[in-house]
């Protein structure tokens, strides 16, 4: 039989809040992780965090100097943070269906124009 619990909203919120930063903190990063990242490592950092890239993209990014990066010597490096906040940053929150669905259709749109030619 299974156990019933009562509680109050406010000891359901802690719980559930508690439950919540526990889980979240399995994503931060890793101490032992350097933050500086090889452009193998740093795509697959960016892939692992939703957003995906492809190696020639990110050195065609570098090139533009559009990606925060770092020389050493001819070796090219990425910094975990910089790196993330910029991918967070290109990201577009649409909070309203109508935007959504307006984003959607001008998609299909230019799809749809683009494939007969």
């Amino acid at each position: 039989m299974t156990n019933i619990i009562l509680t109050t909203p406010e000891e359901l919120r802690a719980i559930v809040s508690e439950t919540v930063s526990q889980s979240l903190a399995g994503f931060t990063q890793p101490r032992n992780e350097p933050d500086n990242l090889t452009p193998d490592v740093a795509v697959e950092v960016l892939k692992r965090h939703g957003f995906l890239i492809s190696k020639a993209r990110l050195y065609k990014l570098t090139a533009k100097k559009e990606v925060p990066f770092r020389k050493y010597g001819n070796k090219l490096l990425f910094s975990r943070k910089e790196l993330l906040t910029w991918a967070e940053n290109l990201t577009k929150r649409v909070n309203d269906k109508d935007e959504a669905a307006l984003a959607i259709a001008k998609s299909a749109n230019r799809k749809i124009r683009n494939y007969g030619k």
